[in-house]
C-alpha cells in the first residue's frame, strides 16, 4: 500500500544494519519514527542520523521482542495512527541438527520468529480498526533460508520458514482490507550479524561473513523492501540468486535438494 508523504512508523532492529538503513530510508519521506532495539547506543546513532537525514521525529525506545510485554509498551509508545510495521530485529545461528545446543535454537526462535509474531499480534489488531497499514517483515541475513532451507542452518531455517507462513496466513486473513503484508527475503547482504551469532563451529562462522561482505548494501535491500510495501507485493526477494533458488525449488524439489547438496559439499559445510 502506497504510504502517505509523511508516514508513521515503527522498526524493530533499528540499531544498526538494514534497520538503521529502512529507518534512513524512511527518513527521506520525512517519517514520523518510532525506533527500538536493546542497543541503546545504536539506537540514538540512528535517531541522529535519521534527523539529520529528514525524519520529522525520531524517537527510540528499548525493546526486546522476545519479550510480548515490550512489544505491548512499544506500541502504546507510538501514539496515534501507525501506517508501516517492520519487524526487522533478529540475530543468526548456525549448526547440525543434534549438535546445536538447544539454547541456541530457543534463543534462535524466541527472538527471530516470536518478535516477529509478538509484532503482529500486537499492532495488526491497533491497524484493522485504524483501517490502514502496512506490516514489513524481515528475516537477517540469508533470511531467503525460510524459502530454501540450507545445511547446518536448522534453528534459522525453522524461524524464517515460521515467518513465511505467519506472513502469508496473515496476508489471507487481512484480504480485502486496506493493510498490506510484506516478508523481505534476502540472501546475503552487508551487515554485521554473522559476527554476533551463535554458530558451533568457527569455519561455518568465517563463510557466513566473508558471502555477507560480498553482499550487497543495507541501503539496496531497504529500498527494495519499501518499493515491495507501496506496490502491495508479498513477496519481496531483492536478489537474483534467491529468486533463481526459490524457483527451481519450486519447479524441481528433487533437482533443488541435490544441488543444495552439491553446493555444500564443495563449500565444505
Amino acid at each position: 500500500m502506497r504510504l502517505p508523504s509523511t508516514p508513521r512508523c515503527v522498526l524493530t532492529g533499528a540499531g544498526s544494519g538494514l534497520g538503521r538503513a529502512i529507518a534512513l530510508n524512511l527518513a527521506r519521506r520525512s517519517a514520523d519514527l518510532l525506533l527500538s532495539d536493546v542497543d541503546e547506543a545504536g539506537l540514538a546513532e540512528t535517531a541522529k542520523l535519521a534527523l539529520a537525514a529528514g525524519a520529522k521525529t525520531a524517537r527510540t525506545m528499548r525493546c526486546d521482542v522476545a519479550k510480548l510485554d515490550d512489544v505491548v509498551a512499544l506500541e502504546r509508545a507510538s501514539g496515534g495512527d501507525v501506517d508501516l510495521v517492520v519487524n526487522n530485529a533478529g540475530v543468526s545461528s548456525g549448526g547440525l541438527i543434534g549438535e546445536a545446543p538447544m539454547e541456541d535454537w530457543r534463543w534462535t526462535l524466541e527472538i527471530d520468529l516470536f518478535g516477529v509474531i509478538h509484532g503482529c499480534h500486537v499492532f495488526v489488531p491497533r491497524m484493522r480498526k485504524q483501517g490502514h497499514g502496512n506490516v514489513l517483515n524481515r528475516f537477517r541475513v540469508i533470511s531467503a533460508a525460510g524459502l530454501l532451507a540450507a545445511p547446518k542452518m536448522g534453528a534459522y531455517n525453522v524461524a524464517k520458514a515460521g515467518v513465511v507462513a505467519l506472513s502469508e496466513t496473515l496476508r489471507a486473513e487481512l484480504g480485502g482490507t486496506k493493510i498490506g503484508v510484506t516478508v523481505l527475503c534476502p540472501t546475503f547482504f552487508q551487515t554485521n550479524i554473522a559476527n554476533r551469532g551463535r554458530f558451533t563451529d568457527d569455519k561455518l562462522r568465517d563463510m557466513a561473513v566473508r558471502l555477507v561482505d560480498k553482499g550487497k548494501s543495507a541501503d539496496d535491500i531497504a529500498a527494495a523492501a519499501i518499493r515491495s510495501v507501496e506496490h502491495d507485493e508479498l513477496y519481496c526477494v531483492p536478489m537474483a540468486d534467491g529468486r533463481w533458488f526459490w524457483r527451481l525449488k519450486r519447479a524441481a524439489p528433487g533437482s533443488y535438494q541435490a544441488l543444495v547438496g552439491i553446493i555444500a559439499r564443495r563449500m565444505n559445510i
